[in-house]
């Protein structure tokens, strides 16, 4: 309550112990507070739905029904770079979207799935990311939010595919709403015109892009000089050369920028009742962004699948015929990072795929006779489109 001099006092007569009354404020010193501010009084620069109060929520709301929820996780990004990367980037990407469409973001969560086996990460189940999304979505249509965008830092395309399906499933339990489940890396992908040569500028992890992107939004979180000062030096948790000598916070803005200028296009325009096809960005991104052939050769126990480029691979479906007959083939990728479990072919799919990162081999193990042999592979990519190897090849 409040009292004469300003102060706030308890509503008890006194403090247990203390023997002095308490003063009683005047009625003409309490201050009185409308039920609903008018929306004049409510406009704020403020995007972030936890720093809002309810008149401001109110009004963004008035302008623009819009929500938007980022997902990261808390993973290894080699030694110059936070565990927090991902929601960081998803965070910031939604708040700079938000300026241009309207509408709040919610706070970031560090709930993903798919991510690499390196110290200090935390990954979680389908199951359990597929539920919180769903939920928070349900919530958000229930307090009248006509249209959720849900964007992932977390590059992993099982991952990206969960999302969509989520999405998909809360349109049809909440008509009315719109729900569009994406990675950034969409964004990026989207201005593709021609294959790309060199270093990857769709996505890597914890490379020049990411690095990048820390140096524009969380510049006192990038530890540059505990990386080797040598451009050539390899690293941990590190999918592309040194960003020591190939990041810089120019490339960050510009990217950073440029997809928060669609993002909020397109999060507006489901405002509009128009639906981007959600699919076009991976194709895009498959077709320009993984130009190089994936190689094979004969091995120990199978096929060696190997991956030429300088992005990571994602194989959601591989049917394998051997000499003209269709074979059982299992996937193992032992590199540092991975799990190292091996996965039926027969289990594949766009929600629990298997990557083969830049550079690197794994094994498609099924029994095979020494000797010379006609293979033919078909390779799902990305969830999205299907390639064809058919080759002859030695096997020990």
């Amino acid at each position: 309550m409040w009292g004469a001099d300003g102060l706030v006092y308890c509503e008890r007569d006194s403090i247990p112990g203390d023997p002095t009354p308490l003063p009683s404020p005047n009625a003409s010193d309490m201050q009185t507070f409308p039920e609903r501010i008018p929306y004049d009084h409510a406009v704020t620069s403020e995007r972030r739905y936890e720093r809002l109060h309810p008149a401001e929520l109110r009004a963004l709301q008035e302008e623009a029904s819009l929500a938007y929820v980022p997902v990261g996780t808390l993973e290894f990004h080699g030694e110059h770079l936070p565990a927090g990367v991902d929601s960081f980037e998803a965070h910031g990407l939604c708040l700079r979207a938000a300026e241009r469409s309207g509408g709040v973001v919610l706070p970031p969560v560090y709930l993903a799935s798919g991510c690499l086996d390196l110290p200090f990460t935390l990954s979680f189940e389908h199951e359990l990311v597929h539920a919180w999304v769903g939920a928070t979505i349900g919530e958000l249509a229930r307090r009248g939010y006509r249209a959720v965008v849900v964007l992932t830092g977390h590059g992993p395309l099982d991952l990206n595919h969960l999302l969509k399906r989520t999405c998909a499933e809360a349109e049809e339990r909440h008509p009315g709403l719109a729900a569009y489940g994406l990675c950034w890396l969409e964004l990026n992908a989207a201005r593709l015109e021609a294959p790309e040569n060199g270093d990857p500028t769709t996505v890597d992890h914890a490379a020049r892009i990411e690095t990048s992107w820390m140096l524009e939004l969380e510049p006192e979180l990038v530890r540059l000089d505990r990386l080797a000062d040598d451009p050539d030096a390899g690293h941990l948790g590190i999918y592309g050369r040194n960003p020591r000598f190939t990041a810089s916070r120019k490339f960050g803005h510009e990217q950073i920028e440029a997809a928060a200028e669609l993002l909020g296009e397109r999060a507006r325009a489901l405002l509009d009742g128009r639906r981007p096809d959600t699919l076009a960005d991976l194709r895009t991104f498959v077709e320009h962004g993984w130009p190089e052939r994936p190689e094979l050769r004969g091995g120990d126990s199978g096929l060696v699948l190997h991956n030429p480029g300088t992005s990571s691979r994602y194989v959601s479906s591989l049917m394998l015929e051997l000499d003209g007959e269709r074979v059982d083939a299992t996937l193992v990728n032992r590199n540092p990072g991975e799990t190292g479990v091996p996965l039926s072919a027969s289990e594949l799919g766009p929600e629990r795929g298997f990557y083969v990162r830049r550079g690197q081999d794994a094994a498609i193990e099924f029994p095979v006779a020494p000797g010379r042999h006609r293979v033919r592979l078909e390779l799902g990519l990305g969830g999205v489109t299907n390639l064809v190897l058919d080759e002859h090849i030695d096997f020990n």
